[in-house]
């Protein structure tokens, strides 16, 4: 096995320096905001809930994409690579191809599920160091025979320890510093590789904030754009499932869509589906528990995070949903 070689410092800074990089670097940044919701949304009248959206970066995924490529540039994994490889579906691809120039790459093979929606596949396509493959096979297999070629890496965020780490040191403290001084009892996070869950979950556990962490994925063989059902969670080997204090995947495709609508009436920017998978991941939570249960947490705030942007699927809605479903 070939040893790592770490990069020079000054190479490091002039990358960390880099426009690019310092826009889309969750360093020294509060990309957290709370929203409360209204009783419109909120059925539990002694319990508060806030939706967590992301502001200053593009999308939540900015996070483990920062900081996975900063961790294998660190490394010296770069070394002698033209091509990075990153199985997505949409918003880690996105982060990695606006960071890679700055790291040195001239080229990046994207593959995206087919049922990406063409918006956000355009956005990523029309990047001019972009090569996108849509598959209807596993985006993992098909990335890892791109990555195999001479020349090119893959970013694999199913398997690298920085994904969960990136939202462990940038999240979770995001996450408290817009929380203020309220008693978080309840935190629900939809999981596609299940990084962000973990890592905030990781830095509540370490702080000793007691708060029960909710992972919600899809029921199986339901498919929610951006999440994972228990099946194609398999992919995943980071060990989140020491970091999650339940499962919820009763809910699926189309209650992630009216979810998201109806989120729509109050949180801005637009929740995307996985935001409104996590809000009804987290009502079934809450509807779960017993009346001791519900005493127990009464005047605390229960939360949910919106990793991603409802404006990229206006076909995936108008297909799933009747005109007034979700209003």
């Amino acid at each position: 096995m070939t040893a790592e070689k770490s990069l020079p410092s000054e190479k490091m800074q002039e990358i960390l320096m880099h426009p690019i990089v310092k826009a889309l670097s969750p360093a020294h940044k509060q990309f957290l905001q709370a929203h409360v919701l209204s009783r419109h949304l909120n059925e539990f009248p002694d319990i508060e809930i806030i939706a967590f959206t992301v502001r200053g970066l593009p999308h939540i995924k900015a996070v483990p994409a920062f900081g996975m490529m900063m961790d294998d540039l660190k490394h010296g994994r770069y070394e002698g690579k033209d091509t990075i490889v990153v199985p997505s579906s949409g918003n880690t691809a996105h982060a990695v191809v606006r960071l890679a120039p700055a790291f040195g790459f001239k080229k990046v093979i994207v593959v995206l599920a087919n049922d990406v929606p063409p918006s956000k596949r355009g956005i990523i396509a029309a990047l001019s160091t972009a090569d996108v493959h849509g598959t209807s096979q596993s985006t993992m297999d098909v990335a890892r025979e791109f990555a195999a070629k001479p020349g090119a890496i893959l970013l694999d965020q199913y398997n690298h320890p920085a994904n969960a780490r990136s939202h462990e040191q940038f999240t979770g403290p995001a996450l408290i510093q817009a929380l203020g001084r309220r008693w978080l009892s309840v935190l629900a996070v939809s999981m596609g590789s299940a990084g962000t869950m973990m890592g905030i979950s990781r830095y509540l556990r370490k702080k000793n904030i007691l708060t029960a962490v909710v992972g919600v994925r899809p029921a199986p063989g339901q498919q929610s754009p951006g999440t994972r059902d228990a099946k194609k969670m398999q992919v995943v080997t980071l060990p989140w499932q020491e970091y999650t204090d339940c499962i919820i995947e009763q809910g699926g495709r189309k209650e992630s869509f009216i979810e998201m609508r109806r989120l729509w009436s109050e949180v801005e920017p637009q929740p995307g589906p996985s935001s409104g998978l996590a809000f009804d991941g987290l009502l079934r939570y809450l509807r779960r528990l017993s009346v001791q249960g519900r005493v127990a947490i009464k005047g605390s705030t229960a939360a949910f995070i919106c990793p991603d942007d409802g404006r990229f699927y206006p076909e995936y809605t108008l297909g799933e949903l009747d005109v007034d479903e979700g209003i």
